[in-house]
């Protein structure tokens, strides 16, 4: 138990690669990028070409406080959830009460 616990703060205190450090990598690497501003959500969207000229896209989401709390990668139109900050913190604890339930 004390093991889920620590797993769901050390989750919860992640800051994730900063967006100034994707955006210098960005930059570096000729990548276009974007940033917008959804009330308290900061979101970074890079694009980049691949090997075979393929097209990817990430899209990083930030709290108000500069932590990444979600990365979804789109590629060929399919979109696949990298990170989720919050979802990984609530299955943990799912997991958590799961078990509870079944040593009661």
């Amino acid at each position: 138990m004390m093991n889920e616990i620590h797993q769901v703060s050390k989750l919860l205190m992640y800051d994730g690669p900063s967006a100034a450090e994707l955006v210098q990598n960005a930059v570096e690497n000729g990548d276009e990028f974007k940033i917008t501003n959804n009330g308290d959500l900061t979101i970074l969207t890079i694009n980049s070409v691949v090997a075979y000229n393929l097209r990817v896209t990430d899209v990083f989401s930030y709290n108000k406080e500069g932590q990444l709390i979600k990365q979804v990668l789109i590629m060929n139109s399919k979109e696949q959830v990298v990170f989720d900050k919050y979802k990984e913190a609530s299955n943990i604890l799912k997991k958590l009460s799961q078990k509870n339930i079944l040593v009661s």
